[in-house]
């Protein structure tokens, strides 16, 4: 049993979903997490999605053969997303910037979401995940601030996309959001993150297995 815990903030043991997800991972049954491994999509070997993915990527669709630097930087794509694969429970911790995801944890996503590789379509033209094969993913989100108006969901494009994108890829996804996390006191940010912590605790301590 192996967990991968994505952790998309920057701001490491600074960061409140960093914290979240620490403690969900420690109240959380061993049987159930098993051996778990922190993977921060900031590290500077992280594989990135460039120029010469790009042209890997279609030229087989186009009957073009691929350079020797188009073939490398495609086998490791394939190899960082078989490496996913090989996990059986994923936690994504993040942050919400400007109504959305870190810039590196999309980047990351951009690597692993690839056409047969880690999903499919039916004869019907819809997604289907082959990555995760029902496999377990918890995200645990921030935000700094609560959401109100007229279309809450026009303002809001980290759950949801981050909720689409891995069930696309096969996963069964559960979410914990913790908002507003800003606080204008020391004394209400630190009851904030109390309760927050406890929250991720609780959560983490009735997980069930996949």
């Amino acid at each position: 049993m192996k967990t991968l815990w994505v952790e998309a903030s920057p701001k490491q043991e600074h960061s409140l979903s960093s914290a979240l997800a620490q403690e969900f991972l420690g109240a959380a049954p061993v049987a159930v997490v098993g051996e778990v491994e922190r993977f921060s999509v900031w590290a500077d070997d992280v594989v990135t999605f460039g120029r010469e993915a790009a042209f890997a990527k279609f030229a087989p669709l186009y009957g073009e053969r691929q350079t020797p630097e188009q073939k490398q930087i495609w086998s490791q794509i394939l190899a960082e997303i078989e490496r996913v694969r090989a996990f059986d429970r994923l936690v994504v911790s993040s942050p919400m910037w400007n109504w959305h995801v870190p810039h590196a944890l999309k980047a990351w996503i951009d690597v692993i979401v690839q056409p047969i590789a880690s999903f499919t379509l039916n004869e019907r033209g819809e997604h289907v995940g082959t990555l995760g094969q029902g496999k377990p993913l918890q995200l645990i989100l921030t935000r700094s601030s609560a959401y109100d108006g007229d279309r809450p969901d026009l303002q809001d494009f980290q759950r949801p996309y981050l909720e689409y994108v891995f069930t696309m890829l096969g996963y069964s996804v559960e979410t914990l959001v913790f908002e507003p996390t800003t606080r204008w006191t020391a004394e209400e940010r630190e009851q904030m993150r109390h309760a927050a912590l406890e929250e991720a605790r609780r959560a983490g301590h009735e997980l069930a297995g996949g």
